[in-house]
């Protein structure tokens, strides 16, 4: 293997590539990368899983095979959320990597939650698309379009869906009181923004004549976290649906900062 890279170093150096080559390249070691590190994390909870012990193992194959299921179950009837991600040319290529990688991270989420989601990702292309693709974009089960978001309302309407888009904006004045699936679809503005500019979506949702609302956190829990994360902005929506409690979302939603396989072998140890 290291053989076969040294002799691609220096190919590479011996032939001068053109730009759309090296763009070409830097995108599969970019891939090649960002496949490594998932496979580092899988073998770290491989390790965990085959240290646990019999019962605590039973307990986490439980819940692993109903995994697939649920991505299902949200593709085809989840709660409907919208990532409007049109924000791409206000942020740096960092911070579109780390939202990729919040997305991705809501396809773990996804494969716990009672209610699952039906996430729907728009304005897919150039350099967003690059880096969800990095992360597996082709192989989730969620809708992603080239279409920016008022596009994609315009089809709805056409279509005769008549569910009320709420885009949920922490600069809002009305805070969002209920999560309703079969009346409302949610938008979650994709922005990370390391100085964070206020009135981003709230201007969006103004511009595109919707209803705009926040989540009522800071209202239950003090001191809550904000802005907060996409990832667990959706977990939140689900997890409020479910139990119909913001403050028990919100804690709840902070257990998917770990992975599966830690939480229970944790749970097991309390236990004991």
């Amino acid at each position: 293997m290291q053989e076969q890279q040294i002799q691609d170093v220096d190919i590479q150096k011996k032939t001068k590539l053109t730009r759309d080559e090296k763009k070409v390249l830097k995108y599969q070691k970019a891939k090649m990368r960002a496949k490594i590190t998932r496979k580092k994390i899988a073998k770290k909870v491989k390790q965990k899983v085959f240290h646990m012990n019999p019962e605590t193992k039973e307990k986490y194959t439980e819940i692993k095979n109903l995994a697939k299921n649920n991505l299902q179950l949200g593709y085809e009837s989840g709660i409907p959320i919208y990532l409007d991600l049109e924000y791409d040319i206000l942020m740096t290529d960092r911070e579109i990597r780390s939202l990729a990688l919040q997305i991705a991270h809501i396809q773990g989420i996804n494969k716990e939650l009672q209610f699952p989601i039906q996430l729907h990702l728009t304005n897919v292309k150039g350099i967003q698309k690059t880096e969800l693709e990095k992360q597996g974009l082709q192989k989730w089960p969620v809708y992603h379009y080239e279409l920016g978001l008022e596009e994609l309302i315009q089809q709805n309407q056409e279509k005769g869906i008549k569910k009320e888009f709420i885009y949920l904006s922490p600069d809002a004045d009305t805070y969002l009181e209920s999560v309703d699936p079969e009346q409302c679809i949610y938008i979650v503005g994709g922005f990370v923004d390391r100085q964070v500019q206020k009135y981003m979506s709230l201007n969006k949702a103004n511009a595109l004549q919707i209803c705009s609302k926040k989540l009522p956190i800071e209202s239950y829990i003090k001191g809550a976290k904000r802005p907060l994360n996409i990832d667990r902005v959706v977990a939140i929506l689900s997890l409020f649906h479910q139990h119909k409690d913001w403050k028990v979302a919100y804690d709840e939603s902070d257990k998917f900062n770990i992975s599966l396989a830690e939480r229970i072998s944790r749970s097991q140890q309390k236990q004991e």
